[in-house]
């Protein structure tokens, strides 16, 4: 079972609000209405959310029924988002974005595979660009094997960061914000428990 399992059973597995904080955090810090890079797009909620606001969206997506998703919405809506079913490191667009967005793809990612992604990542970037990052933590429940209060889809993170890893990884960044929290989750499946951590930092 993947992800194209859930996303082939409703419209909108995991709703169509954008990310946790995203439509504040961009606001706050005055991110540059440019090139956008979504990683690991899912269903297209940020994405679409972000061509809304004018952002020129490239959305990566390795799961046809999500890409696919993308591809019907940002139609439906007049909206140009160039969708690439693929995996992160095999895209090759050899472009710098404004802002790149990784809502809780990181860590489905191995140890290995994650640290050339985000050191891909950070070359993506322009000077002064920004990078908004959301990642499972050890306090998660599907972590600590808690199932009855941990996500459907807990099965499918290959990689929980531990306390400060998320933020120590963009060391050489401008840490705007950085927070580790636990949240409740009723947005899909039966209602849950996250913990996460959140980076927002902008490149020196």
């Amino acid at each position: 079972m993947d992800f194209d399992y859930f996303y082939s059973k409703q419209k909108n597995y995991f709703g169509e609000e954008p990310s946790d904080g995203l439509v504040e955090m961009i606001e706050k810090y005055n991110v540059n209405i440019g090139s956008a890079l979504d990683i690991g797009a899912g269903e297209g909620r940020n994405s679409i959310y972000l061509a809304k606001l004018g952002f020129n969206v490239t959305s990566i997506e390795p799961t046809k029924d999500g890409s696919n998703k993308i591809i019907e919405k940002s139609k439906k809506l007049g909206l140009n988002i160039n969708v690439l079913n693929c995996d992160y490191l095999s895209e090759s667009l050899n472009k710098e974005y404004d802002f790149i967005i990784a809502g809780t793809s990181l860590d489905h990612m191995e140890k290995e595979y994650l640290d050339l992604a985000i050191n891909k990542l950070k070359n993506s970037l322009k000077d002064k660009g920004v990078v908004y990052i959301v990642v499972f933590t050890k306090d998660d429940p599907g972590y600590l094997k808690q199932y009855n209060t941990a996500s459907e889809c807990s099965t499918f993170i290959n990689h929980y960061f531990s306390h400060n890893e998320l933020k120590n990884y963009f060391n050489d960044f401008e840490i705007l914000f950085y927070n580790e929290y636990i949240k409740p989750d009723n947005t899909h499946g039966t209602p849950h428990v996250h913990g996460k951590a959140k980076l927002i930092a902008r490149k020196k």
